[in-house]
């Protein structure tokens, strides 16, 4: 499973049929605007069939159909079932490409430990569409081009394609005029007798690019799989509601409010960024009533203006809580939202307010610091040091700053160290990658080893005859679970050590 198409054909008709079931048997027509000068876009087949044709005025498609059924299908109605498409299919593909409107690319590596076969890859992926109201193929083989031109030629069902050559042979066999080619393009190639796409393959690149142009050049080359064309995912919708899942099952309202803070402080983070305000907040609290018996309980807190305020919201939550408690262990938490555009007020008191109360926590770390001792609260801080372990140091915190992170685009990897390396068991010479414990069977044995990155010091306080103080060899040491450990030999002591590791 590498690639899957779906293909909606016609989808602004579909969208219509959607919102208007009872048509369906009905003559229906797509138009740029509701007035008799209004240009048809798109016709169903039972148009088709009374002479109505795209590009006619509607009057005129009217005076050839008396029963005709006409809709207009604005941009921003398309973009957003485009956008509930992918929110679907992100659930059986977490990379998705759409294309032009109706048509979806999705990535199938790594998902036979979900779907047992293609077949069932391509059922979840029609079943997710359906559920939504649409209907159109499913194709799962092995590059995009063949893929979208299979799907648009079957227009509906599943098909799965067994290797590359049968998707080949498959695509050969798709009419151009599927392709939604244009009309100038595609004349002339059937003047020549090319009305497949394997009639089109068997012709000079050369050729097409000089008589026909660059816009046929490209789809010989997508056609005869010469042009690389990688899928191009977007990013999932962004998920509506915050959810919050429980270790342990809870029923204190007091520990409860604990859990219930966060995700109403990322919601209205969330909100703020779309200058949005919140009107009403839905909390809903799943209940274990039993092993495998669940009950859902949903309350509806509306403040008195929108806002912004988190505590106002918690204070309010708090109160429903109090009045009317959970009658069974909480074990899921999901809030989501009511909005409306914020005003300029809100959302300058929403960004001056600070998140943190540095003064609380200032007080907070004396009072561990009176009942534990004054090292008990310390922040890590750089120092000049050969070796990693006196590269840094630890000093007393007496007051608590905020925190100024700054924008990266790549995450930076994490090393910790241990207070001391730890000594490993000595290496299998007949081994070098792989084979070797370091940290138990739990974590697996090694797989790869990077290095060494030599460290050496000391040799600035001993005389050259004599052998330096320090010579350690650093390697990355990766398991087979996925750790990946910081390790060194010691040429002096003539063993490996444990320093740390990289997250």
């Amino acid at each position: 499973m590498k690639f899957a198409c779906l293909d909606l054909p016609a989808l602004p008709l579909q969208i219509v049929w959607r919102a208007e079931p009872a048509w369906r048997a009905d003559p229906v027509v797509v138009i740029d605007e509701d007035h008799p000068q209004g240009i048809v876009l798109g016709a169903c087949e039972r148009a088709r069939a009374t002479g109505v044709l795209v590009g006619q005025r509607y009057a005129h498609a009217l005076s050839l159909c008396g029963s005709l059924r006409a809709r207009v299908v604005p941009p921003e109605l398309i973009e957003a079932t485009i956008a509930e498409l992918r929110t679907a299919l992100h659930t059986v593909s977490p990379r998705v490409e759409p294309g032009e409107p109706g048509t979806f690319w999705l990535d199938g590596e790594g998902l036979s430990n979900i779907f047992a076969t293609p077949t069932r890859w391509g059922q979840a992926i029609q079943d997710a569409s359906e559920a939504l109201g649409f209907q159109g193929a499913v194709v799962v083989g092995f590059s995009r081009f063949p893929t979208f031109a299979i799907a648009r030629a079957m227009r509906r069902g599943i098909c799965v394609l067994r290797d590359e050559e049968h998707e080949r042979r498959v695509a050969s066999a798709v009419p151009l005029v599927r392709l939604d080619l244009d009309a100038k393009l595609r004349d002339a190639l059937a003047r020549l007798g090319v009305t497949r796409v394997g009639e089109l393959v068997r012709l000079p690149g050369g050729g097409i690019l000089e008589r026909f142009g660059a816009d046929a050049h490209r789809l010989y080359q997508l056609a005869a799989g010469e042009r690389w064309d990688p899928l191009v995912p977007v990013a999932p919708p962004e998920a509506p509601d915050e959810r919050v899942l429980l270790d342990d099952d809870e029923h204190d309202v007091e520990r409860l409010m604990f859990f219930v803070k966060p995700p109403i402080d990322r919601l209205l983070d969330r909100l703020a960024a779309k200058s949005r305000a919140l009107t009403a907040l839905h909390v809903e609290l799943t209940l274990r009533r039993a092993v495998g018996k669940v009950e859902v309980r949903s309350d509806c807190i509306k403040p008195a203006t929108p806002t912004l305020d988190v505590r106002a919201l918690v204070r309010l939550v708090h109160l429903r809580m109090t009045g009317m408690p959970p009658t069974a262990p909480v074990h899921e938490i999901r809030v989501w939202s009511e909005d409306t555009p914020a005003t300029r007020e809100q959302l300058a008191l929403f960004a001056s307010k600070p998140r943190r109360d540095l003064r609380a926590a200032d007080e907070a770390i004396a009072r561990v610091r009176a009942e534990l001792g004054d090292d008990a609260v310390v922040r890590a801080v750089l120092r000049e040091g050969h070796l990693p372990e006196a590269s840094f140091g630890w000093e007393r915190l007496v007051h608590v700053v905020a925190a100024k992170p700054s924008d990266r685009k790549i995450m930076p990897l994490v090393r910790r160290l241990h207070a001391r390396p730890h000594p490993l068991p000595p290496q299998v010479r007949q081994v070098r990658d792989d084979g070797w414990l370091l940290s138990g069977l739990e974590h697996g044995a090694v797989v790869r080893i990077v290095g060494p990155y030599v460290i050496s010091g000391g040799w600035w306080a001993h005389p050259a005859s004599t052998p330096s103080e320090t010579h350690r060899e650093y390697h990355y040491a990766e398991l087979s679970r996925g750790d990946m450990l910081w390790v060194y030999y010691d040429r002096t002591r003539r063993r490996w050590f444990w320093h740390g590791a990289v997250e």
